[in-house]
């Protein structure tokens, strides 16, 4: 318990003790609700989608310039491996929800939208749980590629958390301990 919550403090969703959370140096309490989420690309648990086509959903409403490609994004959440042919459908509308799709293509369509927004910071809370053994290792891939940017993931994955730079072991909200999945082993952490 806390790793949740810490995201929701982080998304301006949870009110933030003063001199908590530093965030890029700066306490948090400091930071503009609009700058903190300008900056944060956030990947919840439970997807989100629009009854409109694949595109409109990873966009969702925006279109800057900073902006990744749809396709960049789509292919980073491994989307065309089977949805290549209605993300290049304009005219396919998904039904309400999503009820056309499975759990792990509604995940990636909800991770591609994080992707593309390319946010500084990228936030994944528990996302690969509705995804196969195939799509965690690409994306995971892709991950372990991106520059100039802070990935935080909560995931109960094993194969997810060994790939961690870092890793923060939370108990009743706070955190015991952290390191590296090779430090924590040899901790017994």
């Amino acid at each position: 318990s806390g790793k949740s919550t810490l995201f929701k403090l982080l998304i301006g969703l949870q009110e933030c003790p003063e001199k908590s959370i530093y965030f890029g140096n700066q306490d948090l309490t400091n930071i503009s609700l609009t700058k903190l989420r300008n900056s944060i690309a956030y990947v919840p648990t439970q997807s989100y989608l629009l009854s409109t086509t694949i595109s409109d959903n990873i966009k969702f409403g925006k279109e800057l310039p900073m902006h990744e490609t749809v396709e960049v994004a789509a292919k980073k959440a491994d989307l065309y491996r089977d949805l290549g042919d209605l993300l290049n459908n304009d005219l396919h509308k998904l039904a309400e929800e999503g009820q056309d799709l499975s759990g792990g293509q509604k995940q990636r369509i909800n991770m591609a939208r994080g992707f593309y927004k390319n946010a500084p910071y990228l936030l994944l809370d528990d996302c690969f749980s509705a995804l196969d053994a195939i799509t965690v290792t690409t994306i995971l891939e892709t991950l372990n590629n991106v520059k100039d940017q802070t990935i935080l993931c909560i995931s109960q994955r094993l194969e997810v958390i060994e790939k961690a730079d870092k890793i923060l072991v939370f108990d009743e909200g706070r955190i015991v301990e952290e390191g590296t999945h090779e430090e924590l082993l040899a901790k017994k952490g």
